[in-house]
């Protein structure tokens, strides 16, 4: 298969691994008034996938060496699918379909990495930047399209076309696996012998590496969710109107596209921690420096935060030499790592709550940032050993 090919690929299925949640949130009115639900039951449509990140990160490696790739990846692109076409039905069905999209991602989440380990192991870092900036480029068209297209053709339609870029992965993967059959041989029994060691209990309990790309995964997980809450009313507790503050917060969204690209051009891992650490400093106290800095400041975190993603997808992707193991350290890491993240909205709510402080709230995220890349520093120097 050409690389070219491959590359859309993974582009076709990176379309859909966020679009489904990210484009809810600017819809929750209409969405109320149409299911005549609350605030709180809207409020489950994001906090919801996030738990099944985690869940479904760790059933991905049992599942995928149970059914094989091929079955797994048509199974997971599907559900996607008709998860999408059945949400917008009634309350029930957008509770069970939101379940399924979060299930779902998770899968694909693990499942990518994999796939380019397994078939394009000599392009992991391109192939991961490619796939964090389609994330982010559909995450912000869906967040720029809701309102209107919702206004134009209504939710219930608007929702359900969302399963659109599901069915062009889904035929984009059957082509695919052909020319994939054609290369290799099938998944499963390839590695069953490299794979008898790899369970998710051994990995809890002897793999010291998994742990540190959970950890690490975790933490810049922590802080991105962190910032995408409280950002808004911290620019705002720094002088800026609420207008300007959600300009800010989408801001830092849309940095961070071009920012996963930068991955290819810098070899050096720990010069990219450099980097990213810089960001992250830079845009805490260019809030505390307040007026037009808060604009810099959202620039200097949205690309941080999203170099920090693709840099550990990368490890990730590379942190091993057969796909069994990097499946396995994939949905450890994305276990691990989405329950650490989320806490962080949470404690920095406590923070706020008890502080009334910007000023505290800006010094408990350097606190953290620092952890975070000290964590990263020690996974690459371990993965150099």
């Amino acid at each position: 298969m050409s690389k070219k090919f491959f590359t859309g690929l993974i582009v076709a299925i990176a379309a859909n691994l966020r679009l489904a949640i990210t484009a809810v949130p600017p819809i929750f009115t209409e969405i109320q008034h149409g299911l005549h639900v609350t605030a709180t039951f809207t409020s489950l449509l994001v906090t919801i996938p996030l738990l099944c990140f985690a869940f479904g990160a760790m059933l991905t490696p049992k599942i995928l060496s149970t059914i094989g790739l091929n079955r797994f990846m048509i199974l997971a692109i599907t559900m996607l699918i008709i998860a999408n076409i059945i949400r917008p039905l009634g309350s029930s069905t957008m509770l069970m379909g939101t379940i399924l999209v979060g299930l779902t991602i998770a899968f694909l989440n693990v499942l990518v990495p994999t796939i380019i380990a397994t078939y394009q192991p000599k392009a992991v870092t391109t192939l991961t930047s490619y796939f964090s900036l389609t994330m982010g480029a559909f995450s912000a068209l869906g967040i720029a399209l809701a309102v209107p297209l919702t206004r134009l053709i209504g939710w219930r339609l608007f929702v359900q076309l969302i399963a659109i870029p599901a069915i062009i992965a889904l035929g984009y993967w059957l082509v695919a696996h052909r020319k994939l059959a054609n290369e290799s041989s099938d998944y499963t029994q390839s590695n069953h012998d490299k794979s008898k060691n790899v369970s998710f209990l051994y990995t809890f309990c002897h793999d010291r590496y998994a742990w540190l790309l959970a950890l690490f995964m975790g933490m810049q997980s922590f802080v991105f969710y962190s910032l995408s809450t409280w950002l808004p009313t911290m620019y705002h507790e720094s002088g800026a109107s609420m207008i300007n503050a959600g300009l800010m917060l989408s801001l830092f969204q849309l940095i961070g596209i071009p920012a996963a690209l930068l991955v290819n051009f810098i070899l050096n891992k720990k010069i990219i921690l450099i980097i990213i650490l810089t960001g992250y400093l830079g845009g805490i106290v260019s809030i505390m420096v307040g007026n037009g800095a808060l604009w810099l400041s959202a620039l200097l975190l949205g690309f941080a935060s999203a170099l920090i993603f693709t840099f550990a997808m990368t490890l990730i992707a590379t942190s091993g030499n057969n796909p069994q193991l990097i499946a396995m350290r994939s949905g450890f890491a994305q276990f691990i790592g989405y329950l650490i993240a989320a806490i962080g909205p949470m404690m920095f709510g406590q923070i706020a709550s008890h502080t009334h402080n910007v000023l505290v709230m800006n010094l408990a995220f350097i606190a953290v940032m620092l952890i975070t890349i000290s964590l990263g520093f020690v996974a690459v120097t371990h993965q150099t050993e």
